[in-house]
């Protein structure tokens, strides 16, 4: 026999001609769980050719063609969040969920609340309410779930419908910028991942701890800033977000629950669990799309919210924000 490597012994994975093994891909490979960095690297890659072509479908899509008789003027008609956009979140995340890490991380966070049918909740940032939904079915509590953006909620209130859960998670429109909460009302307040959008932090914190009933509880996940960003960065970060951005550090939130008497139970950095919920929902949504392919109509939503994701990815992996849960109860 030759001498050399034997066709048994031969490495599973083989770096392409051409290509190297970087020192910060070695290191996030291991990072991740990856024995062979090299087949972490060949994943990276291979998302990255599914993402140059998902960016030339696109290009492709939005060509210019000559609208036919009766198709004029159809986006007048198309609000933000058309069927196509919804399938693809109830296709990356659990149905109706709309958070990475879906039913169970939702549940997982819930476990300090000690939540059941005696408690009624608030939730800020609903979305379609399926993380609502998910607490009422498997808890029993009552929650209102209150969404500032009109047409997602109205979509939301038409699930529990379907549900049959309308009368115990009433999905609402709610404007953040004017919280007008009944006083003393709730024993649980909860937000996940949705107050970096949300202006005027100081007097909306405070309608929450208004809105609680004694020995209440408020539950937070935000993304947070760890430096200071610049009004170009801000700006960057909100296009892509297509919203008005108005983060927080971590220490803002310490320091303002304090102040309205919170007993601060955990403000802790979830940033590696956010990280891998994103990536693994984007690497099983990208799987099956090799497998199975895409319906055409969700191709036109699939890029922007991708980028989106992405960069909140690239900030969390360069330092720029951390992704906190905040816990706290008040007397």
């Amino acid at each position: 026999m030759s001498a050399g490597v034997s066709e048994e012994e031969a490495p599973e994975f083989q770096m392409p001609p051409g290509h190297h093994l970087s020192l910060g891909t070695r290191l996030r490979a291991k990072w991740e769980g990856y024995d062979d960095p090299v087949e972490y690297y060949l994943l990276q890659l291979e998302i990255d050719a599914y993402a140059d072509w998902l960016r030339k479908m696109r290009l492709w899509l939005a060509r210019p063609v000559e609208p036919e008789l009766g198709e004029l003027d159809l986006d007048d008609e198309i609000g933000r969040w058309p069927p196509e956009r919804i399938r693809l979140y109830d296709k990356l995340f659990d149905h109706g969920i709309m958070i990475p890490g879906g039913h169970e991380y939702a549940l997982e966070l819930a476990k300090p609340l000690a939540l059941d049918e005696t408690l009624s909740c608030l939730e800020i940032g609903a979305r379609l309410g399926g993380v609502a939904r998910v607490l009422a079915d498997r808890l029993g509590v009552w929650v209102t779930a209150y969404e500032a953006d009109g047409e997602l909620a109205l979509l939301g209130m038409e699930r529990s419908v379907q549900a049959g859960a309308q009368k115990k998670v009433p999905v609402q429109t709610f404007d953040p910028a004017q919280p007008d909460l009944r006083k003393g009302y709730f024993n649980v307040v909860y937000s996940f991942g949705e107050l970096f959008k949300v202006p005027g932090k100081e007097a909306f914190l405070e309608a929450l701890a208004g809105t609680l009933r004694e020995h209440g509880q408020i539950l937070l996940t935000d993304y947070v800033l760890t430096r200071d960003l610049d009004e170009n960065e801000i700006a960057a970060w909100s296009k892509l977000e297509d919203e008005d951005l108005h983060p927080w550090t971590a220490q803002e939130y310490k320091t303002h629950l304090g102040q309205l008497k919170f007993d601060i139970r955990i403000a802790k950095d979830e940033s590696e669990t956010h990280l891998k919920h994103i990536k693994l929902s984007w690497m099983t949504l990208l799987s099956d799309i090799q497998k199975s392919g895409l319906d055409p109509d969700i191709m036109d939503y699939l890029v922007p919210e991708m980028e989106m994701w992405m960069n909140r990815v690239k900030m969390l992996e360069n330092g720029s924000l951390a992704f906190y849960r905040f816990y706290a109860t008040i007397n």
